[in-house]
């Protein structure tokens, strides 16, 4: 997850259709897709929920995430994402625990 204040939510939008289209358009490592949350009592606070999957049984989803991590591609967006936001992202990685079958 990473969460942030963003002066732009519309350059937002625009760069994570386009990480969507370029990761659509290669041989990525078990990304699965994101969300984009904005908090209610709170414009201009963002959410982005990246989430892996296993796509090689022999790697976790956090190895999916690592070497997705450790891509120019990704830090290309990082970089981009900081031009855009009010102070410094904070990036968390959580495990999922349960989810609504």
């Amino acid at each position: 997850m990473i969460t942030f204040k963003c002066t732009d939510p519309d350059k937002l939008l625009e760069m994570s259709e386009e990480w969507d289209r370029m990761q659509a358009a290669t041989d990525i490592m078990g990304f699965m897709g994101q969300h984009i949350l904005v908090e209610h009592e709170r414009p201009g606070y963002y959410v982005i929920v990246a989430e892996f999957g296993i796509v090689d049984p022999s790697v976790s989803a956090l190895e999916e995430a690592e070497r997705n991590n450790d891509r120019p591609e990704t830090h290309e967006f990082a970089r981009k994402l900081r031009e855009i936001c009010d102070g410094e992202p904070e990036y968390r990685n959580y495990d999922e625990v349960y989810r609504t079958g």
